[in-house]
């Protein structure tokens, strides 16, 4: 039997089969179903307008097209056929290497896992920054405490001679007028800062460590750029003031909290993320980070990013003890599949009291607020 007409009884067969369900589909499509259904990112925000017949559908179609194509080339290059038999093994490659290079989550029991999440509720984003307290300053740190919280966020970049200090922009143009990236700058040149309007200089991260710990203040670090003298700095810090149940390293870098977990697997790493980061710029995830087909790309690895991190098959991956996610993205269902694989989950950033009271009384996750001091508080 040639090629040509076992390709034709297999598409008989086809149509015999799901002909009628087919043909049933397209006569009930409208238009606006098909662009609703095609519209990536309604597919993630609104699924309740996407047909998923219409999709289903369309996939098939692709898959079994592709498989034609490339059966056919099979029978004339033999690439196409190595090619073939590589993606056949593709998903036990992956599954493989999944088990193999995954990082062993700490246990549930572990004391100082239990201590950290167990104190914390409430957390001050880049401190409790607000009024005429600058962000990420030693200040901003105490209001945290002095307002009910329990735990300040701060941010960690690296100056060009290797000293880890604290502030969120690779840049400090927005918070002190400068405009020079920080990893361009020298230790002295960083000291020499002060925030705008003020006389309050930028702290290193020794000076917001020393703070916090004399304070009796949780940290996290949010991490940029993980190098192997920051991974260095983390551990002395850590095991010189036995912080183990009282600091989180976390970041959108999935490599970094990596990196962390491997240079001492004791110490509690997240891994934070949103709907649409690589997108969008924005939190609201409305203005595109690119144009045209760079941002159809960005859509589907971020269709992805979403299936790796809501599956927690990334966070599980990086032996990650908490995920981050945005407060739009959090609901029951996600905390309690996170609960079931040893994962808990902590939201950023909320500054809506109602919001607030919803995630600490109903949800029970713990979150980070821009204004400690306006959280509602628990009667």
């Amino acid at each position: 039997m040639s090629s040509g007409s076992f390709y034709s009884i297999l598409a008989g067969i086809l149509l015999q089969l799901f002909g009628d369900d087919v043909l049933s589909l397209l006569t009930r499509l409208t238009t606006q179903d098909i662009s609703d259904s095609f519209d990536v990112q309604k597919l993630v925000t609104q699924p309740h307008r996407v047909n998923m017949e219409l999709l289903t559908f369309a996939a098939w179609i692709l898959i079994v097209g592709i498989l034609y194509i490339l059966s056919l080339l099979a029978l004339k290059f033999t690439t196409i056929r190595v090619v073939l038999v590589a993606f056949c093994f593709l998903p036990i490659a992956l599954m493989l290497a999944f088990f193999i290079f995954r990082i062993p989550q700490l246990r549930a029991d572990e004391v100082h896992k239990i201590q950290f999440f167990s104190t914390w509720k409430v957390g001050g984003h880049r401190g409790s920054a607000h009024d005429d307290i600058p962000e990420n300053s030693l200040e901003a740190f105490s209001a945290v405490k002095s307002e009910g919280g329990q735990l300040a966020e701060m941010d960690i970049q690296i100056t060009a001679d290797g000293v880890p200090v604290i502030c969120h922009d690779s840049n400090t143009v927005r918070v002190t007028g400068v405009d020079k990236d920080i990893s361009l700058m020298n230790i002295s040149e960083f000291r020499d800062l002060r925030f705008t309007g003020t006389n309050v200089s930028l702290p290193t991260f020794e000076e917001a460590v020393a703070h916090c710990v004399s304070n009796d203040l949780m940290m996290i670090w949010d991490v940029k750029n993980v190098d192997e003298n920051l991974l260095k700095q983390f551990v002395i810090q850590i095991r010189t003031h036995n912080l183990y149940s009282k600091v989180l390293v976390s970041g959108f870098n999935p490599l970094d909290t990596y990196k962390v977990k491997m240079a001492d697997p004791k110490i509690l790493t997240g891994f934070t993320w949103r709907s649409w980061e690589l997108s969008t710029t924005d939190e609201a995830a409305t203005i595109p980070r690119f144009t045209g087909a760079l941002h159809a790309i960005a859509q589907v690895l971020d269709v992805v990013c979403f299936g790796l991190a809501r599956s927690l098959i990334l966070p599980k991956f990086l032996g990650s003890d908490v995920i981050f996610y945005h407060v739009n993205d959090i609901n029951k269902f996600l905390k309690s599949d996170a609960a079931s694989n040893n994962i808990y989950v902590a939201g950023w950033t909320s500054n809506n009291p109602k919001e607030q009271t919803w995630l600490r009384d109903y949800v029970n996750v713990p979150f980070l607020t821009d204004n400690v001091g306006t959280v509602p508080k628990k009667i």
